[in-house]
């Protein structure tokens, strides 16, 4: 997703002992003391259940079958659940989530869920008709949502998103009664649970999506609600507070009684807070790695996310590929590693990051090896004079009608200023800096307004296709507006071939072809620090899809 997540056993082992978090609220230790107060085994619980969090950003969207970004989806995992829910070790298992059980047909093409007696936040049933209406919503055309092709697994998702069909009905999506959803897939699909935990696949409650209408999910008083929270508190660019919802089906489990969430992106002001004891946990900025790595705040997680430079190709300039090769190998990744993000993180092999499961369980990244061309001061300068002299313009020309667009955190205007530095040394040019909020910056991809910029993919399920579908052509995250026809027709094999041996090999010649034409320029994959108070437990931290859950986190006595 736009900045995010199977999990295999020894990624769950070194999760659990990274993060520190491998225990959750309602251990079986659970008693009162002495004094009235729970406490989780030997651990007393504080009387006041409070996170305070930093949001990072103002949510775009917390409409579930509309939402595409990592903000919006960490409060939808909290305020929403869906069929299935992740364990806090990231397993997917039987009556995790309003699905209390299912069963799934020989053939692996139909999946039959039960639903469990659960309740909206407004008092009202959820029940199977919930599910069957969002998910149909979000293949509706009218919706224009840019993840329905996550339902493309479902029988005659794609061709009802596309037109092909008009009658929604003809989808795989059946409700049998008000408990019980049966779903028809097109081709077996192993990740299909696993999609299950993404937010697109969240129910929405009809009624209320069909009385508010755009105004859904737009306010806290907008929204009903099926998850662990609820939005309580909610002022645009500023805070977002969730509070404990007592109608969830689990809320016994559920320690906290708010999330006091600010959307802070100055790293300095956030330290600030963090240091005082106003903010209980947050993502280390690189400039305090140093400040923190050595305390017992510290933990460092290894995601299943990549960064990457992304060009315009519809651009005048940028749709030349020897200016694309000139910029990239221009980059010494290595030093941006090791230097300006300190260890946070490891340089890329090619798009799709580690942590993704390839054939028989092993990492894709590893079976795929590293297929970029690397850092060369001397070719980047060749290809780029190249690719100006095909163009017909001057280094002043290229240099006036071009400019980064970066983000407007602390970090990302550092990781401009190293490229840009970069360029200027290896290529004789300085490329303007323009900074833009998150929100900002995913309209001008949508307008096309940009020519170089730096964006980021967390795999929504672990599968190498959560990364590869992502430059097909005309899809709808190819914000490069990347085309290729043996790109495409190699992805598009491996999404319906039954042979894993086919389907990997031709995953691995698409990933090559991407690093030949280069519309991107993978730099890094995501290895994140926090900084987290040590009464803060049970935050539960996932490489794929919605990355954070804090349904099972508490507040000890300090």
């Amino acid at each position: 997703m736009k900045m995010k997540k199977w999990l295999s056993l020894s990624l769950v082992a070194v999760l659990s002992l990274s993060l520190g978090l491998a225990g959750c609220g309602n251990s079986s230790g659970d008693k009162k003391s002495d004094k009235g107060k729970e406490s989780t085994g030997k651990e007393e619980l504080a009387e006041e259940q409070v996170l305070r969090f930093n949001w990072q950003a103002n949510p775009p969207n917390l409409d579930p079958q509309v939402c595409k970004d990592q903000v919006s989806g960490w409060i939808i995992n909290g305020i929403y659940e869906g069929l299935v829910r992740r364990s806090p070790n990231g397993e997917i298992k039987q009556g995790s989530g309003l699905a209390e059980k299912w069963e799934v047909s020989d053939d692996k093409l139909t999946y039959t869920f039960h639903l469990r007696d659960a309740k909206w936040s407004d008092g009202t049933p959820i029940t199977a008709e919930d599910f069957a209406f969002a998910w149909k919503r979000a293949l509706n055309p009218a919706t224009a949502s840019e993840y329905a092709y996550q339902l493309y697994h479902i029988k005659n998702g794609e061709a009802y998103n596309t037109g092909k069909i008009k009658d929604a009905d003809q989808v795989g999506i059946t409700v049998v009664d008000p408990k019980t959803l049966k779903v028809e897939l097109e081709r077996p699909t192993p990740f299909f649970l696993d999609l299950l935990a993404f937010y697109t696949y969240l129910p929405a409650q009809k009624a209320t999506v069909e009385k508010l209408g755009d105004q859904f999910a737009t306010a806290p008083d907008k929204m009903v609600y099926s998850g662990p929270f609820v939005v309580k508190e909610w002022k645009n660019e500023q805070k977002l507070t969730l509070e404990k919802n007592p109608n969830y089906w689990d809320a016994k489990s559920v320690k906290l009684q708010r999330i006091e969430g600010d959307m802070i992106t100055d790293a300095n002001a956030l330290v600030n807070l963090y240091d005082t004891g106003d903010m209980d946990e947050m993502t280390v900025s690189v400039d305090f790695i140093d400040k923190y790595k050595d305390t017992e705040d510290y933990v460092k997680v290894p995601e299943g996310t990549v960064w990457y430079l992304q060009y315009n190709v519809e651009n005048k300039y940028m749709k030349n590929e020897n200016i694309r090769k000139g910029l990239s190998l221009a980059i010494d990744r290595k030093s941006h590693v090791d230097n300006v993000l300190r260890g946070a993180g490891v340089v890329a092999g090619g798009l799709t990051p580690g942590l993704i499961k390839g054939k028989d369980d092993g990492e894709f990244a590893k079976q795929r090896g590293d297929v970029l061309p690397k850092y060369d001061a001397k070719k980047a300068k060749e290809y780029f004079e190249k690719g100006l002299k095909e163009l017909g313009i001057t280094k002043e020309e290229f240099q006036k009608g071009t400019s980064f667009l970066a983000g407007d955190s602390t970090r990302a205007l550092r990781e401009a200023q190293t490229y840009q530095e970069m360029w200027k040394k290896a290529l004789g040019v300085e490329i303007k800096i323009e900074s833009a909020s998150f929100k900002l910056r995913l309209d001008r991809y949508d307008r096309k307004d940009y020519t170089i910029t730096m964006a980021g993919w967390g795999g929504d399920y672990n599968d190498p296709m959560s990364f590869m579908d992502l430059h097909l052509t005309g899809a709808p995250h190819n914000d490069a507006y990347y085309s290729n026809p043996e790109y495409d027709e190699l992805v598009k094999t491996a999404i319906t071939t039954a042979d894993i041996n086919e389907r990997h090999d031709n995953l691995i010649k698409a990933e090559k072809i991407l690093a030949k034409d280069m519309p991107i320029y993978p730099l890094y994959y995501e290895v994140k620090p926090h900084a987290v108070k040590p009464y803060v437990k049970g935050i539960a931290r996932y490489p794929v899809g919605v990355d954070t859950d804090f349904k099972w986190t508490y507040i000890l006595k300090h």
